[in-house]
């Protein structure tokens, strides 16, 4: 930071003289000044007049109104003594530089000169005290953003009250502003406070209340157990707290300058210290209102030109303001103890780790990727999984969703296989669905108990049985029935037209119709489809399951998600050829088994949500192979499906991942200690799990858990401050 530098040395040729040096930017000057002799004697006349007013042991006591005039005097002596002709190079310096600090380095000089009140000369800028030789040798860390870390040491008490000033700084510790560590009685001793002072973990500030006073080896500290320890033997011991990060150490005591002066060249920042005895009251008022300068972030300069003003405004206090030193390293950088609680949090923000942020990034792409091919088999997996733990939770809380009614009915649906076309007396065949067996069950079931009947077979080219099925279609003129092709997106070696045949044939004559059995996925090659789950194109009139469902509701939207935790079992069931003359239902599924012969031409795989949907329970809809699940059936659930108005809107699975990432950096940076992240995360997920699992129940909304919640763990312990 930019200064004005004042360095006033002893007189080499003239010993009862002083040379001057001012540096600045773009400024350098040396010069010469006499001694002020005067100055020298109206302090020591000030500071006896100071010492009878505060000092109870002298029983003819100053008045307060004597050591103010005696304060007021001093005052104006050493302006007068700076405004001198003898001074018109600083005097010019200043004028041509008004916004920067003026600092003051003493070397070599008279203890008189030292105890002048240089801090309350007005020159309508900050003064503070240099020491150290040049810049500081130690390569202080760079502390991490966090809770400040505060060393308490509190010496001798006799004669002192110093609960206050402990109890406002373990207020602050309670409400979590710092992290305080205090040594008091037996427990500050020379030891205790070495060890202290060169812990790893470092301090942003280190206070010392109790007694003290100056000595031939650095001033004298008083410590809790009776001992006493001087500034020069734990010199190097500060040293090691200022390279660990100790940036201010503030003595609340008497006579601290020489302790300062030690503490500020074994390298730490910022020294505050009274120049000689002062009353407790006087210091702890100080002390109070520098931590509560500091607590509300204010900087430390400006919050030592209050306590100055606060000190000479009581007249309990008279004089003490001239006796209030701040000493630092020249490169001492502007300090602020981040007190508040938002100024840490911002702070810490500011510093979260490249770790968090790579993570964020890559869990947010993957997550993108994952919703651009919502088919991926990885995206399927964990699909699969919270609908399974979906059901599960239904089950739970004793929500088994839509409820069974006169307006909706399960839907029959009649398997075809060797043992049900055996049942219809008519002959089986390998290669495709017997159209005999289709037309006798249209036979038995009578048109005015079942109106609409849904073929969920390929009719497609002519067969045995075209013929007879056309007749018995023509004879039921009030029943709608309707077959099925297959498009490009049901299977990828059709054309862009799949019912070209039917389009001419005699069945399309005789009122049946075609739908396309596309079910909402992409179609693949293989012996197993994959069921929908996650729709990739809508599913409309066109579509077997929307031209067979109550209008209006034929229309399921692109990018929503089936809910196979539902017990389909309550909507679809089977029915046998022995029970079609009595069925009465509004519509009527027909589907093969998914074989013909040994080869799958209409099955599905089957994942464990499917499962749990179609095949337990205790009306299960399904007791063949529990990994395949015929195409009918599949069609039967997007029937219900339509007809309820029942299916899942995923949010965005981006979304969430970027914002479990947010609030994993947000409590990384709020929680310092990982044992509070992760209690933090596992809070979260105790009541997100829910809170999803229920919104998926009544508002249809699938909130995506596994990856948000992945990411938040990871953002979150991953810092390692």
């Amino acid at each position: 930071m930019a200064n004005i530098n004042l360095v006033i040395r002893q007189g080499a040729n003239n010993p009862s003289g002083l040379q001057v040096f001012i540096t600045a930017p773009g400024c350098n000057n040396a010069f010469a000044v006499p001694e002020p002799k005067q100055l020298y004697e109206l302090q020591k006349a000030w500071g006896h007049r100071f010492l009878k007013h505060h000092d109870p042991a002298f029983v003819w006591a100053q008045g307060a109104a004597v050591v103010k005039t005696y304060s007021n005097q001093l005052r104006l002596a050493l302006q007068q003594w700076i405004e001198s002709p003898d001074w018109q190079p600083l005097q010019q310096l200043l004028v041509a530089l008004p916004n920067l600090p003026l600092t003051l380095r003493l070397e070599q000089v008279k203890a008189d000169l030292c105890s002048l009140p240089w801090e309350s000369l007005c020159l309508q800028r900050p003064i503070w005290r240099v020491d150290g030789n040049g810049l500081s040798k130690i390569k202080q860390v760079t502390l991490q953003a966090r809770k400040p870390r505060v060393l308490l040491v509190v010496g001798a008490e006799q004669g002192l009250n110093l609960d206050g000033e402990i109890n406002q700084l373990m207020q602050l510790q309670r409400s979590g502003r710092i992290q305080l560590t205090m040594l008091r009685a037996e427990h500050c001793n020379a030891d205790a406070l070495r060890k202290a002072l060169t812990e790893s973990s470092g301090w942003n500030a280190a206070l010392y209340l109790g007694h003290s006073n100056s000595g031939p080896m650095g001033g004298v500290l008083h410590l809790g157990d009776g001992s006493q320890i001087n500034g020069q033997s734990l010199e190097s011991h500060l040293a090691i707290a200022a390279k660990n990060g100790l940036r201010l150490l503030l003595f609340n005591s008497c006579s601290g300058l020489q302790l300062a002066s030690v503490a500020v060249r074994a390298g730490i920042n910022w020294s505050i210290c009274f120049l000689e005895l002062v009353p407790s009251k006087a210091a702890a008022t100080a002390f109070a209102e520098l931590l509560s300068g500091l607590e509300a972030g204010a900087d430390l300069v400006k919050t030592l030109v209050k306590t100055r003003a606060i000190l000479a405004s009581n007249e309990y206090f008279e004089g003490c303001d001239l006796l209030l030193a701040t000493v630092a390293t020249s490169d001492a950088e502007e300090f602020k103890l981040p007190l508040r609680r938002r100024r840490q949090l911002v702070l810490r923000l500011a510093s979260s780790s490249k770790k968090q942020a790579i993570a964020a990034v890559a869990f947010s792409a993957v997550a993108f990727l994952m919703e651009l091919t919502p088919s991926n088999p990885v995206n399927t997996y964990l699909l699969d999984r919270r609908l399974d733990v979906q059901r599960a939770w239904r089950q739970l809380v004793k929500q088994p969703g839509p409820q069974v009614d006169v307006s909706n009915k399960p839907i029959p649906v009649l398997l075809l296989n060797q043992d049900t076309i055996r049942a219809l007396g008519v002959p089986a065949v390998a290669d495709h669905t017997s159209r005999y067996a289709l037309a006798e069950v249209l036979k038995r079931t009578p048109p005015d108990q079942v109106p609409v009947v849904g073929l969920d077979v390929l009719i497609d080219q002519p067969r045995n049985g075209t013929n007879q099925l056309a007749e018995v279609i023509q004879k039921q003129p009030g029943r709608r029935v309707f077959a099925g092709y297959l498009s490009p997106y049901s299977d990828p070696s059709q054309g862009a037209v799949g019912n070209m045949w039917f389009q001419s044939s005699i069945l399309n004559k005789v009122g049946m119709k075609s739908a396309d059995l596309a079910v909402g996925t992409a179609a693949r090659d293989g012996l197993l489809k994959p069921v929908p789950m996650h729709t990739q194109y809508a599913i409309s009139k066109e579509n077997f399951a929307g031209a067979l469902s109550k209008p209006p509701q034929s229309f399921l939207p692109s990018d929503r998600i089936i809910d196979w935790s539902l017990n389909w079992a309550n909507w679809v069931y089977l029915v046998q050829p022995a029970g079609l003359a009595s069925l009465r239902n509004p519509i009527l599924l027909v589907g093969t088994n998914g074989r013909l012969g040994e080869n799958a031409v209409d099955l599905f795989a089957a994942p464990a949500t499917v499962q749990g949907a179609l095949q337990r329970g205790d009306k299960p809809i399904w007791d063949g192979n529990a990994r395949e699940v015929p195409g009918v059936l599949v069609q039967a659930v997007l029937i219900q499906t339509l007809n309820l108005g029942h299916w899942l809107t995923p949010i965005s699975q981006t979304l969430c991942t970027g914002a479990a990432a947010s609030l994993g950096v947000l409590l990384a940076a709020f929680y310092e200690q990982r044992r509070n992240r992760l209690i933090a995360v596992a809070l979260i997920a105790l009541i997100s799990c829910p809170l999803a699992f229920s919104l998926a129940i009544w508002q249809l909304w699938l909130v995506p858990l596994f990856l948000p919640l992945l990411v938040l763990t990871i953002t979150t312990v991953s810092r390692n401050d």
